[in-house]
């Protein structure tokens, strides 16, 4: 297999297995908890270290170029989670959330770095992750024994192992050469970047809707994860293979049509939350190569910025009922179209070299 490949699943392995031990441990204490304001607390201070501590990790992650340390600290970091979880859970999810900064900057930026126009690489690493989290948080929910837990301390051991030996890329393959936008340009440049930034939080935003309103039945929870995992692998080949402004085009609109429709259809749903998914890989590596020379940082704004803003209204009471004022929902979509169609219209990025 070649390289770049086993980089990707590596990284995508270690993706899963972290959003799964996060899932398990948050639902675990929900149900267990009867202190809600400790439950809010720690699923607040996951948030902000998991998702909010993405850009100063992917900062810091650029300026020491030190990519395989920082892996294998972050897999430590989950093998802590897991151990910690038999003493105190909130120390578990402390230590989950500090591995999931890393695993996903870590693994973002290897991706990258392996191949700069493959955003099959980026599917593949992305994509275990959203059915981790679904899976896991179903079976803490269903108040499963934690002592299956620490199963996981053996596959932990033996991805440690693959990492250390792996050949992860260097930061040397990057462009060292002055960024392609120019000083004349910056303003332009600076513009799109906040556009893709806004592509992503919508994104979200409306994939934080479409899991509020799954929460309460397993059935259309287990077709959410399901279906966005597909969704990220298949989106990530596919706009590997053909121009990516057609298929991210056509993804954006087939989502909403589907979504007001029917979206009591489990069906339509699950195929409109595939094509919702399906664009994560090919943004990610889009803010990648506009910033081409800080990968790291790249990945904290799209898997780790984008995704804190878009969790803030969810703990909004009104907008957690959005999904039973259609005017409403349909308002989220176009601020879901109107970003994403102008970062399709305006990006300069099409993997020229390529096609």
């Amino acid at each position: 297999m070649n390289t770049k490949y086993k980089t990707a699943i590596g990284f995508g392995l270690a993706h899963g297995f972290n959003d799964f031990i996060a899932g398990y441990l948050l639902a675990y204490l929900s149900i267990h908890s009867t202190n809600l304001q400790v439950v809010t607390l720690a699923f607040l201070g996951y948030s902000i270290i998991a998702f909010g501590g993405q850009l100063p990790a992917g900062v810091l992650l650029d300026k020491t170029k030190h990519l395989k340390t920082f892996s294998i600290i972050a897999i430590a970091g989950l093998l802590l989670a897991v151990g910690a979880s038999y003493f105190n859970i909130l120390v578990a999810i402390f230590f989950s959330s500090i591995a999931s900064t890393f695993i996903h900057v870590c693994g973002g930026t290897a991706c990258y770095l392996s191949d700069k126009n493959n955003a099959a690489l980026s599917g593949i690493f992305t994509s275990p992750g959203v059915f981790g989290v679904i899976s896991g948080g179903i079976l803490g929910a269903m108040s499963y024994p934690i002592f299956y837990f620490y199963f996981l301390l053996i596959p932990l051991c033996i991805l440690i192992i693959w990492i250390v030996q792996m050949k992860i890329p260097h930061y040397k393959t990057l462009d060292t050469t002055t960024d392609s936008t120019s000083s004349a340009t910056i303003d332009v440049h600076d513009f799109f970047m906040l556009t893709l930034l806004a592509a992503i939080a919508f994104r979200s935003l409306l994939w934080n809707l479409l899991h509020i309103m799954c929460f309460n039945d397993k059935k259309w929870l287990l077709g959410l994860g399901i279906s966005a995992a597909l969704g990220k692998l298949l989106g990530g080949y596919i706009t590997y293979k053909i121009p990516w402004k057609k298929y991210v085009f056509f993804s954006m609109i087939g989502t909403v049509l589907l979504l007001n429709i029917n979206i009591k259809n489990l069906w339509l749903f699950c195929i409109a939350v595939a094509l919702l998914q399906s664009a994560v890989p090919i943004t990610l590596l889009l803010m990648q190569n506009y910033l081409k020379n800080q990968p790291a940082t790249a990945t904290g704004l799209s898997l780790g910025i984008a995704i804190v803003l878009a969790g803030i209204p969810t703990y909004i009471e009104s907008f957690r009922q959005i999904q039973h004022n259609k005017f409403l929902f349909i308002l989220i979509c176009i601020l879901f179209l109107l970003p994403n169609w102008w970062m399709v219209k305006k990006s300069k990025w099409n993997q020229a070299d390529k096609y």
